[in-house]
């Protein structure tokens, strides 16, 4: 997968378009980044373009200049990027539990959020962290159901660690998804469980394997910090330990 973008260079050149105005053709853009030191080649160029249109922040037309190839136009649309999210998007990230609503709908994001997602199936879908914040915040305001899903994807796979905090914190869900990570901690650490053992032992080992991971790169230091606001603690409070574990095993396949 392409390394995410950087989010102040995808601004840099949202200025580059709108300061040329009706002549931020693709050729004028590069020119312009070019001598502005944000991009070195063509190719660089198109993928931000590219993730720039996909996002909703530039338009692109095409117009007959009398060549082989049209020449491409960029306008400026829109300051607040849009991306894709919802239960479809975390089925396409690897989701492998049973949803009755395979969902995807719009949602507004900043520049950063914007560099880390992805076009998966034609849509541009926000990064697993951006969605799986969603997924949570959802649940808090309206009850979804979706934080047995946030569960199964942590406890289960590795995550950009120090951004899904920092985006939890930045929605006030820090405390909350803090939480979650000593949950589940506590849960595959304690002796005693009600579900059978391979389920357990397959769901203790995948975690404590994920978390050694943080550990080794010092990340697991931000899950012990105190996290900014307490929306949404108590949906994790009311989880109980066979919750837990059921949900990581359905995502590993080791139980129905």
């Amino acid at each position: 997968m392409p390394s995410a973008l950087d989010p102040q260079k995808a601004k840099g050149l949202v200025h580059i378009v709108e300061t040329l105005a009706n002549e931020a053709s693709f050729r004028n853009v590069m020119k312009e980044a070019a001598r502005a030191h944000l991009f070195k080649d063509n190719k660089t160029l198109r993928r931000y373009l590219d993730l720039l249109v996909s996002g909703k922040v530039l338009l692109m037309r095409t117009r007959d200049v009398g060549s082989v190839n049209l020449q491409q136009l960029y306008t400026v649309s829109s300051t607040e990027p849009r991306i894709w999210v919802g239960l479809d998007a975390l089925r396409r990230h690897g989701l492998n539990l049973e949803i009755s609503e395979a969902e995807l709908h719009p949602t507004s994001t900043d520049f950063l959020g914007l560099s880390r997602s992805r076009v998966i199936d034609g849509k541009l879908l926000g990064s697993l962290e951006d969605c799986l914040i969603h997924e949570l915040r959802r649940d808090v305001s309206a009850g979804t159901g979706g934080i047995s899903l946030v569960i199964a994807m942590i406890a289960t796979r590795t995550v950009d660690l120090p951004y899904l905090l920092q985006r939890a914190d930045e929605m006030h869900l820090g405390k909350t998804v803090r939480l979650v990570f000593n949950r589940i901690l506590r849960v595959v650490s304690s002796k005693e469980t009600d579900v059978s053992a391979i389920v357990f032992m397959a769901v203790r080992e995948q975690f404590l394997k994920i978390a050694r991971r943080y550990s080794q790169t010092g990340f697991w230091s931000l899950v012990d910090e105190k996290g900014v606001g307490g929306v949404g603690l108590q949906v994790v409070d009311g989880l109980t330990d066979y919750e837990i574990i059921m949900s990581a095993g359905k995502q590993l396949g080791v139980t129905g």
